[in-house]
């Protein structure tokens, strides 16, 4: 059951993740035809295409991605618990769906910080500006830029992605704290 619990969870939590950049990148850059965006949305489409035809976009954000991810950020948590032979116990949907949205906020903050340590990696080398460079400073500068307004680089050291990334740990631990009965399994 141990298997099948690890094949849940990481086939939902790849899934959070590819529809989550999806709806970020179609929410934040323009330029969709880079790509990484392309793959991205490769990638996303026999997960989207059933529903898109009955649920159309609203200007540039994707409503159908959306759904799908609220839906299965809300089908996670019952599933781990019953592959962990731990049976949910009866709680009301209401609260199904606010540990969904929690869910859904955990994964986001885990993607930031992803993203933004892969930008803070790629920045100590020299190297050509690619697709996935405009997607990832496009994406990371939105958190990055408020933080340097109020710190500057340092002698040319951005210390901006230091500094959101202790915020995330923070919120992470926090999370940990409010919720310990289910932060670890979703």
């Amino acid at each position: 059951m141990l298997t099948l619990m690890f094949l849940a969870k990481s086939i939902c939590e790849i899934t959070i993740i590819i529809l989550l950049l999806r709806v970020w990148i179609f929410l934040v850059i323009s330029n969709t035809y880079n790509y990484f965006t392309q793959f991205i949305n490769i990638i996303s489409q026999p997960i989207i295409k059933p529903i898109k035809l009955f649920i159309p976009d609203i200007k540039n954000f994707e409503l159908s991605s959306f759904i799908i991810l609220i839906i299965v950020c809300i089908i996670k948590y019952p599933l781990l618990r019953y592959f962990q032979k731990d049976y949910p116990p009866c709680i009301s949907f209401i609260m199904y769906i606010i540990i969904g949205f929690i869910a859904l906020l955990k994964s986001f903050g885990y993607l930031l910080f992803w993203l933004v340590t892969i930008r803070s990696i790629f920045s100590w080398f020299n190297r050509n500006y690619n697709d996935f460079d405009i997607v990832l400073n496009e994406l990371t500068d939105q958190f990055l830029e408020p933080i340097k307004k109020f710190i500057s680089p340092i002698y040319n050291i951005d210390m901006s992605p230091f500094i959101l990334s202790i915020f995330l740990y923070l919120l992470y631990y926090l999370g940990q704290d409010m919720f310990p009965s289910f932060w670890s399994t979703i």
